[in-house]
């Protein structure tokens, strides 16, 4: 992203990135049946974009532009809660199963989802038999977990803050999913993760992959009170810095799933998917979109 600060982005330059992006898998060692039409619609979309549009013609979809503008971590999430569980979101589509896939092991006991949002995870732990615990610092969010999860204790407070959760609770299972990419280092919310987790519990995490992440994989949503589109930053946690966090923390790691992107999912399913299915196809699959930890801790 190009500032922090407002800015206008054109759907036609969305289009260059992706068809960029499949040019550049396929380039070399790739499908050499793709590097001619992605070359092709490249030179096609420059030329739409740049040029002048007539009097009596509507702006083409590739010039139209939205106003794009970063949001911070609390003011964001507020926001985006009036439509967070109505919205299509292709990450949480591929991030729920594996998810659920990783704890459905794990025996009822106590559980925390931290940075619980609406809920959405400390329900599935509710029906799996958990007593549970959640912590958000949006209230917003909390709102709607409280409706989605009756009886769970949901509290309001930041998950690197040790004073949001009553002193010395600690829980069987910690869940965390799509949060930690939201903080500039990994060291100290695991730490605070680690400390809420019982010897011999476990840890799930899930995040947007780095390699998602590196190519501009950021938390956007649409903001209802202006139609603006905004996005949460997501810093890039290369593998190995889970594992510095993990090992700092006393944590061992019993699995690690890297989901690669197959046809039909994440970013197949946003605007550069509907407008150019090809080059999103050829960009995106095989593409690591979803990195998730099972830890146990020692």
């Amino acid at each position: 992203y190009r500032s922090a600060m407002a800015q206008r982005v054109r759907v036609g330059e969305l289009l260059l990135a992706v068809e960029g992006l499949a040019l550049a898998r396929h380039l070399f060692g790739g499908d050499p049946s793709v590097v001619g039409p992605r070359i092709d619609a490249i030179r096609e979309t420059l030329a739409t974009i740049d040029a002048a549009p007539a009097e009596d013609d509507e702006e083409s979809i590739e010039r139209f532009a939205v106003q794009l503008s970063e949001a911070g971590l609390a003011d964001g999430y507020e926001r985006w809660s009036t439509s967070y569980d109505e919205a299509e979101n292709p990450l949480l589509a591929v991030e729920g199963p594996i998810l659920r896939a990783l704890i459905e092991d794990v025996a009822p006991g106590s559980a925390l989802d931290a940075c619980t949002g609406t809920g959405r995870h400390a329900a599935l732990l509710q029906r799996l038999g958990h007593v549970v615990t959640g912590v958000d610092q949006s209230s917003h969010m909390l709102a709607l977990a409280a409706a989605k999860v009756p009886g769970a204790v949901l509290v309001h407070g930041d998950l690197a803050d040790a004073s949001a959760l009553p002193p010395g609770a600690s829980f069987d299972l910690v869940v965390c999913a799509l949060a930690l990419t939201h903080f500039p280092t990994l060291v100290e919310p695991v730490a605070e993760l680690a400390a809420r987790t019982r010897p011999g519990g476990r840890i799930v995490l899930t995040d947007m992959h780095p390699v998602a992440v590196l190519l501009s994989g950021q938390a956007l949503f649409n903001d209802e009170r202006d139609g603006h589109t905004r996005f949460v930053r997501n810093y890039i946690h290369q593998v190995s810095h889970y594992l510095e966090a993990f090992a700092s923390a006393g944590l061992v790691v019993r699995r690690c799933v890297e989901h690669v992107l197959a046809r039909g999912e994440g970013p197949m399913a946003n605007l550069a998917g509907h407008l150019r299915p090809e080059a999103t196809e050829a960009a995106y699959v095989g593409m690591p979109y979803v990195l998730a930890w099972s830890l146990e801790k020692l």
